[in-house]
């Protein structure tokens, strides 16, 4: 398994969590099935402060970086203008990742990774 990671695929009226990697066809189910474990560790643990630390240095770091230069910005706006959003919004999600707590992830979790709910897409 190469590089496997997550993200949302956010559109006006929806959005999408989406995980993608390269593995081989040898591993592909073996990697499907390490997905729906994660989904249940993370509904049935609540993180450590250590994951929990990393993964808000990561997310912070992306915004960062999803703001390095004008199209980047632009785009960004973009997508808050389609939405009916305005700057507060970039403010409140930048608390959010700040500020969210172990176990509020965990309720998400449970509100949101139900396998029954999720696609799978296999490309060969």
């Amino acid at each position: 398994t190469y590089g496997i990671h997550s993200y949302f695929e956010n559109h006006v009226q929806d959005s999408a969590w989406m995980v993608s990697t390269e593995a081989g066809r040898d591993v592909c189910e073996a990697t499907i099935r390490e997905v729906y474990k994660e989904m249940e560790i993370l509904k049935n643990e609540p993180a450590d402060e250590e994951e929990l630390l990393l993964v808000r240095n990561y997310m912070i770091g992306s915004i960062l970086g999803d703001l390095d230069g004008p199209f980047q910005i632009i785009n960004r706006w973009k997508n808050y203008i389609l939405n009916g959003l305005d700057e507060s919004y970039f403010y409140n999600s930048i608390n959010t990742i700040k500020t969210i707590s172990a176990e509020e992830i965990q309720q998400l979790a449970q509100k949101y990774l139900a396998a029954e709910d999720f696609y799978e897409l296999v490309v060969v």
